[in-house]
């Protein structure tokens, strides 16, 4: 961005509007499910299965159980600003994911706000809609009630447990939105950058991407691509008892592969993002899959059209996350996924007819 965010503008309750939707997607997955088949258990999800839990996982022994799983390919942040230029424009090209790692050691890094102290203090009143993965039902909580629950959480679910909460959605707090304005990442990845299309919104349209995940080990958000063909972006900006993220991302080619295979394979509508497919599950696949350890610093760049999904390991850890809106993704909306949405019943959010002609203007 190249001045202060437009967001800051909005009301709080706007990002909680925002999240409502964002969870409602898949609250609509499992009552679609429901009525399709009257004769579906109607009581809450039973607890997590042990086929989901990221104890004794590594990123080799995760790769070593697919023979097309593949690691996401990292580069570092330190290299000269052309050479990190060059690779993100082959990155675009590719379709194929990339972290770029290491920018906790800029020495812009800004470690006294990324950090849950700092969060508790500064915004511990704020509201955050969690969930609670064990039986996806959400709830609105203080900021730091939440922070705490989250700390006092064991880092792997038991076979008993009921309760495993996840702040998805959750606002991006000024200062952290101001620590993106200063530019540490290139600025061809900035929100509302040169590079994103929906700068061109008017104020009483714009579109709010820029949010925030909270969570602990065995927390997880279901297989899904990023809204309308966008780009997307994910930083770790802080990390605590050997927290990290397990990403499991496809190319951008093959997500007609990944829609069938999730139909045809394993009964789920991947456009629904109800599912969280298993290791298992993803190692039968016939298209490649991409996998990463997110950690402190890591910021993952996410393709249009990526299938990901993305499962929390250790201790508590917090995100920033936003979407672009290039040209190229303009084009792959309008012709694969607004077609999609219609067919699934999604709502479109990102607006995408009115950035074609703001942007043309």
């Amino acid at each position: 961005m190249t001045g202060p965010s437009r967001s800051q503008t909005k009301p709080k309750n706007q990002a909680v509007r925002r999240a409502q939707i964002s969870f409602s997607t898949e609250a609509r997955a499992v009552n679609t499910q429901v009525a399709s088949n009257p004769s579906s258990d109607l009581s809450p999800p039973t607890p997590l299965k042990a086929s989901i839990t990221t104890r004794d996982w590594t990123l080799e022994g995760l790769i070593a159980k697919g023979k097309r799983f593949r690691e996401i390919p990292r580069v570092s942040a330190q290299q000269s600003g052309d050479v990190l230029k060059g690779t993100i424009e082959k990155h675009e090209q590719s379709g194929v994911p990339l972290i770029i790692e290491g920018w906790h050691k800029h020495h812009k890094w800004s470690s006294d706000i990324f950090d849950v102290h700092w969060l508790e203090k500064h915004h511990g009143n704020d509201t955050i809609l969690t969930r609670n993965v064990h039986d996806r039902r959400d709830k609105e909580l203080p900021v730091a009630e939440f922070l705490n629950k989250c700390r006092e959480t064991e880092p792997f679910a038991k076979p008993d447990e009921t309760e495993r909460l996840y702040g998805k959605d959750a606002a991006c707090p000024p200062q952290w939105k101001d620590w993106l304005d200063s530019r540490v990442l290139p600025a061809s990845l900035l929100p509302s950058g040169d590079n994103d299309l929906m700068q061109h919104l008017p104020r009483s349209g714009e579109v709010e991407s820029l949010l925030c995940y909270h969570g602990v080990g065995d927390t997880f958000t279901p297989c899904h691509k990023d809204l309308c063909g966008s780009s997307g972006h994910n930083l770790m900006c802080y990390s605590e008892k050997g927290g990290s993220s397990f990403w499991f991302m496809t190319a951008s080619q093959t997500a007609p592969e990944v829609a069938d295979y999730f139909q045809s394979e394993l009964g789920q509508e991947l456009d629904w993002e109800g599912h969280v497919a298993t290791v298992n599950e993803l190692a039968r696949a016939p298209f490649p899959v991409y996998i990463g350890e997110q950690k402190l610093g890591d910021l993952i760049l996410v393709p249009p059209r990526s299938c990901h999904q993305v499962v929390n390991y250790g201790g508590l850890t917090m995100k920033i996350s936003w979407s672009r809106m290039t040209v190229r993704g303009l084009g792959i909306a309008l012709h694969y996924e607004l077609p999609i949405y219609r067919r699934v019943c999604r709502p479109e959010q990102y607006r995408v007819k009115s950035v074609l002609y703001r942007s043309l203007l």
